[in-house]
């Protein structure tokens, strides 16, 4: 039997037993998976506890729920401008080409080698040629294919994680803006606070030359106004604070220069919430921690391949001159094929322990997407459960101010006509100027708490791409 024959017909025998028990094993489903991960005890409930009352799909575009087109602007930019964003993105690049890497050795490997000189022993003779090189591993316990499904499951990972830093950035966004809003509210609401303790002190002092009230009154007064002054600095600060952070977001130098809007929006009609068990598959973070488990699981799969034999078959071919010839002992043109096969027999355990690393990482891998699913559906629970609580503490502090706007304004007639004391008046006022601050702030949290249950929920937003 001649040695091309010899060679096609082993070539014949590997490729037709490679189908057979080598396909390449799937990784269990998100569900199946956070099922094992979890304790026997801890099971998903087929709806929310702390429900919201509306159920339904997830809304998508939840960011034209706020109708502030100044904040999908902001959003806008963002996308476009921030560097983490771009970061982000060009991991996904990197991943996309170590998957290339990885998937590369199911094909043909070609390479040509070139020499041109002159060798000297009996006399200097020019020496020259051109040998083309072909490589190809049979794949037949699917190592490879499993090194490649790992690392495609690692590219889509990555690219989950660019999806869920875009999410986050829009709510970091939209959560800084209307902080940004809310300081201005309440550094407003210092300044009005300083305009009253002003009018108070001269009243006070008016009062005090007549001899009404004595020299204590005047102190209380000048007293809250130099603190109602302190808290107006405080909000000032903290607004610059505020404002260069957001600037930073959309890629702006700090210059704390951002054009703020004149009041908080009020808070969206609820949304659905959808189902815990759709969770898995809707936000970006478990999508991209379970597809993580998925990589893990076909790293395992190619470590134990990687203990058993390679099959590969290999040619080289070309022409040479000269020198050359003498030393291969081959003819102007020639070529040779063959099998080649690699047999790990002792390797010092190095091939047991890649088996044992990949496993370790797949159960690392296994409790990091069951712990992100618990935070997750715990995200869910806490925003939904403070919607209706929110809502509630707004009414009453509503309730609060209006009726302490009253008895401070019957307070002070009764101080004007002598009836009562500066300290009552300074008091009840104090009282009214905290729950202003408290319903700004309020409002504040429950916008917060809104983009918050949003991005617990996974839901995307209708904005361009960056």
């Amino acid at each position: 039997m001649g040695s091309t024959r010899l060679v096609w017909l082993l070539s014949s025998v590997v490729l037709g037993g490679a189908p057979v028990g080598c396909a390449v094993k799937q990784p269990p489903s998100p569900a199946d998976t956070l099922a094992s991960v979890l304790p026997g005890t801890t099971a998903v409930p087929p709806e929310w506890s702390a429900t919201a009352g509306l159920d339904g799909a997830v809304i998508a575009d939840w960011l034209q729920t706020f109708q502030d087109k100044q904040l999908e602007t902001l959003v806008d930019e963002a996308l476009r401008n921030n560097l983490d964003l771009v970061a982000a993105v060009a991991r996904v690049d990197g991943a996309a080409a170590l998957a290339t890497v990885a998937r590369a050795r199911l094909y043909p490997h070609l390479v040509a080698n070139g020499l041109a000189g002159v060798a000297a022993r009996d006399g200097t003779r020019d020496v020259s040629g051109l040998v083309a090189d072909v490589s190809w591993e049979l794949d037949l316990w699917g190592r490879v294919r499993a090194a490649g499904a790992s690392a495609d499951a690692m590219r889509n990972a990555t690219a989950a994680d660019a999806l869920s830093a875009r999410q986050s950035l829009a709510a970091l966004v939209a959560t800084t803006w209307y902080q940004t809003i809310a300081t201005e509210r309440l550094r407003e609401t210092a300044l009005t606070a300083m305009s009253i303790y002003e009018e108070l002190l001269r009243l006070v002092r008016t009062r005090n030359d007549v001899g009404q009230v004595g020299a204590q009154d005047v102190a209380l007064a000048g007293a809250d106004l130099d603190r109602a002054r302190e808290r107006e600095r405080a909000f000032a600060a903290s607004l610059q604070e505020v404002t260069r952070s957001l600037e930073v977001l959309l890629g702006r130098y700090p210059a704390a220069e951002l054009g703020l809007a004149p009041s908080l929006p009020p808070v969206p009609a609820p949304v659905p919430d959808g189902l815990p068990s759709e969770l898995l598959e809707r936000r970006p973070d478990l999508v991209a921690a379970e597809r993580r488990v998925a990589s893990a699981f076909h790293s395992v799969q190619s470590a134990k391949a990687a203990r058993l034999p390679r099959f590969a078959l290999t040619g080289s071919g070309g022409l040479s001159t000269g020198e050359l010839i003498r030393l291969i002992g081959a003819s102007t043109g020639f070529w040779n094929a063959g099998i080649g096969v690699f047999a790990p027999l002792f390797l010092g355990g190095a091939l047991q322990a890649q088996v044992r690393f990949a496993t370790a990482e797949q159960e690392t891998a296994l409790a990091l997407f069951g712990q992100a699913a618990l935070r997750a559906f715990s995200e869910v629970e806490s925003s939904l459960g403070n919607e209706p609580l929110m809502a509630d503490q707004q009414r009453n502090l509503e309730a609060v101010l209006a009726q302490d706007t009253e008895a401070l304004r019957l307070g002070r007639l009764r101080y004007e006509a002598g009836a009562t004391d500066l300290l009552h008046v300074l008091q009840m006022q104090s009282r009214v100027l905290n729950s202003q601050f408290a319903l700004v702030a309020i409002r504040n949290d429950r916008l917060a708490n809104r983009i918050a249950l949003h991005l617990a929920l996974g839901g995307g937003f209708a904005a361009p791409a960056p």
